[in-house]
C-alpha cells in the first residue's frame, strides 16, 4: 500500500474509533437517565389505567344493578 492510502486508513480508524466511544457515552446516558424517566411514566399510567378498569367495572354493575331493578318494578323478572 502507499503512504497515502495507509493514512487514509488511519484516519477513517481514528473517526471510528471516536464515534464507537461517542455511542458507547451515549448508550450510558441512556441506560441511566432515560430508562428511569420510562419506567416512572409506565408505572403512572399503569396506576392510571387501573383505576379506569375499576371506573368500567363500578359502570357495568351499576348498569345491570339498574335493568334487573327495572325488570323486578315491572314484574318482568318475576
Amino acid at each position: 500500500m502507499a503512504k497515502q492510502e495507509k493514512q487514509q486508513w488511519s484516519e477513517i480508524t481514528d473517526k471510528n474509533t471516536q464515534d464507537i466511544q461517542c455511542i458507547k457515552e451515549d448508550i450510558k446516558d441512556i441506560r441511566g437517565n432515560h430508562l428511569h424517566h420510562i419506567e416512572k411514566d409506565m408505572e403512572r399510567q399503569t396506576k392510571q389505567i387501573e383505576k379506569i378498569d375499576n371506573r368500567l367495572w363500578w359502570v357495568l354493575g351499576l348498569l345491570v344493578v339498574s335493568v334487573v331493578m327495572s325488570m323486578v318494578k315491572t314484574g318482568i323478572g318475576v
